[in-house]
């Protein structure tokens, strides 16, 4: 089945979330509630997506906590060696006992860093896993969402929650299970040694807790809500790219390029500087913790030296010890830029959950039924609907189509008649009436057995990036060559696409960027023939055609209609002439019904219309 997105509603609501206008960026409003400091529902559910690799990263802890353990061999083998050499062990220095010493060093070393490779294999490994699962079911939700999701939300912001926002998560699922037990259990084993070691030099060093304890809690505070700010400016850059690469050719319609680079710089001028707020708070956070790692290691020295001098303590102890505070501080520092990981990647999260958690505003009901094979017999009864339930768009719409007829629907812009093709389609549910389908009320049917049996061409119909024959199979992929062929020479087709530059493998282009507009539908009529509906849909579907390609239509019409329940769509009133029957739409209500004989006797609306018509084709 072919689609397109209708033109949005005016309405616009964000997410997942509401929220309150957000400052100087161009008047949009921010879609994301403030942020709070930790959100453990938020980390939970996030652990939660770790947990069908549960095994690949408890493989990689035990080869972390293996490689932690022989990394912490090095400051013991130094300690020895000073001690040793220095004479203080109480055995003789010996150049083939140093020697030895070094070669298990070096032995130790080279495990550590051969457990440290697969350390990495195994922790990426898993997480670009999570990344993958996260980036598939977003894609499927992405289908299972409601038209009127895509009406309601900006294409950017949508890109950035699959790409971005994701992407902000990344370094969380892959490392941070990692840090978090083995930077614990580095602080925890730094500390032992610390006190095995000499724990005068430990208590020298004791008040390094609460001043960490203090600089953490500032640091928090002052973080709470500038990663969400930063990630909500980068969504508003985003969505302005999105939005100005889609509508290029109306902004160079229009000379529109030097106003909004102005816009742009200005989102960019906010991206910018929420990004430079963050760099401000970590400028002074990050130096702050290395000045008391520093202070540390003062405080070891001196006291440290005191001790020797004194002749309390050995040379290698003092070393030991400044490498274990080392070792100590550096999990610390380490946490805390980890923290603005795990903030941005939150950010991120919330952002993406959301997304998830959007229920379809139309959806299969838990006791759907698959629709038989359908005859066309379409009714509606007493159909009120609106794409904001307060605003109605449709006001009480009623009619029948019998099979195999062609019902047309006119009136102006805006009165109703695309819209009752949208629920036919079950793009939308109406809020009172029913939509039935050979006596089926669709809400109560499979949306795949409805729209395996449904065509649709639009106005603006969208191409895929590949060949013509690649598009055409799109509603059927597993229609070969010749079922192509005999799809378009039935049509009528066939010539017009066969004289295209190679054909039916011809690239279509981005969008279908390399066709023409009369090309873009002849191609799309041939995908929904193709499809073989029992219900077509032909929505202002010759509008965009010039005057050679719609006679090339209109001779195939007449095939393309027969045995088949068709609803048209048009602007050009002799391309529904002959249709059985004709509803005359009105501010969303059915102001005249007839075939063209009778409603023209009526001379009403459409008879109007059609004076009209007839003048302007004279």
């Amino acid at each position: 089945m072919t689609t397109a997105t209708r033109k949005p509603p005016t309405v616009r609501s964000p997410v997942g979330t509401t929220s309150k206008a957000s400052g100087s960026s161009g008047g949009e409003e921010s879609e994301d509630q403030k942020y709070k400091k930790i959100d453990l529902a938020l980390l939970r559910r996030m652990g939660r997506s770790l947990w069908p690799f549960r095994n690949r990263y408890a493989t990689g802890l035990a080869v972390s906590v293996a490689m932690t353990l022989l990394d912490y061999t090095g400051p013991m083998f130094i300690q020895h060696i000073i001690n040793y050499a220095s004479g203080k062990t109480g055995i003789p220095p010996t150049k083939s006992h140093i020697a030895a010493v070094v070669g298990v060093w070096a032995l130790v070393a080279l495990c550590a860093l051969i457990l440290d490779r697969f350390r990495i294999l195994i922790f990426t490994g898993a997480g670009e896993r999570v990344q993958f699962a996260t980036r598939r079911a977003m894609f499927q939700q992405l289908q299972r969402l409601s038209m009127s999701f895509y009406d309601k939300n900006k294409l950017g912001r949508i890109i950035s929650r699959c790409t971005s926002d994701v992407n902000a998560m990344r370094e969380v699922n892959v490392w941070g299970i990692n840090h978090i037990v083995i930077w614990s259990l580095q602080i925890i084993i730094s500390a032992g040694f610390l006190v095995y070691t000499d724990w005068r030099l430990f208590l020298s060093v004791i008040w390094l807790g609460p001043v960490l304890f203090i600089a953490n809690r500032i640091y928090l505070t002052r973080s709470a809500n500038m990663w969400q700010e930063v990630r909500e400016g980068f969504t508003r850059v985003s969505t302005n790219l999105a939005e100005n690469i889609t509508g290029i050719r109306v902004v160079t319609a229009f000379n529109r390029q030097d106003t909004n680079v102005g816009k742009f710089n200005s989102l960019q001028v906010d991206n910018t500087a929420n990004n430079m707020h963050a760099a401000r708070v970590n400028g002074i956070y990050q130096p702050m913790l290395q000045l008391i790692g520093f202070a540390g290691k003062v405080t070891v020295l001196a006291y440290g030296a005191y001790l020797v001098v004194q002749g309390r303590i050995r040379l290698g102890d003092v070393v030991a010890s400044l490498l274990y505070l080392d070792l100590f501080m550096g999990p610390i520092i380490a946490f805390g830029n980890f923290y603005n990981q795990l903030m941005q990647s939150m950010a991120g999260a919330e952002r993406v959950y959301a997304l998830l958690d959007q229920k379809p505003e139309v959806e299969d009901v838990a006791d759907a039924k698959p629709l038989p094979p359908i005859s066309g017999h379409v009714k509606f009864e007493d159909v009120v609907f609106g794409y904001n339930a307060d605003r109605p768009v449709l006001h009480g719409v009623s009619f029948e189509c019998k099979p195999g007829q062609t019902i047309a629907l006119v009136g102006a812009t805006g009165s109703g008649k695309s819209s009752i093709i949208s629920l036919i389609a079950r793009f939308y549910q109406p809020q009172q009436g029913r939509v039935l389908v050979d006596g089926h009320d669709i809400r109560h049917v499979t949306g795949e057995s409805l729209h395996k049996q449904m065509g649709l061409v639009l106005q603006v119909n969208y191409l895929f990036t590949g060949t013509v024959l690649e598009n055409i199979r799109y509603a059927r992929p597993e229609a070969t060559l010749e079922q192509v062929i005999e799809a378009a020479k039935s049509l009528g087709t066939h010539d017009a696409i066969a004289s295209l530059q190679d054909g039916y493998n011809t690239e279509v282009g981005e969008r279908g960027a390399n066709m023409s507009l009369g090309q873009r539908q002849l191609i799309c009529f041939t995908r929904a023939f193709l499809a073989n509906p029992g219900i077509f849909m032909l929505d202002e579907a010759t509008s965009a055609v010039d005057t050679n390609t719609e006679a090339i239509i209109q001779t195939s019409l007449e095939k393309l209609l027969a045995g088949r329940t068709t609803f048209i769509v048009a602007h050009r009133l002799s391309t529904i002439m002959k249709a059985d029957q004709i509803l005359v739409i009105d501010a969303g209500k059915i102001i005249e019904r007839g075939n063209h004989n009778e409603l023209i006797a009526q001379s009403g609306k459409y008879a109007h219309l059609y004076e009209q018509f007839s003048s302007h084709h004279a």
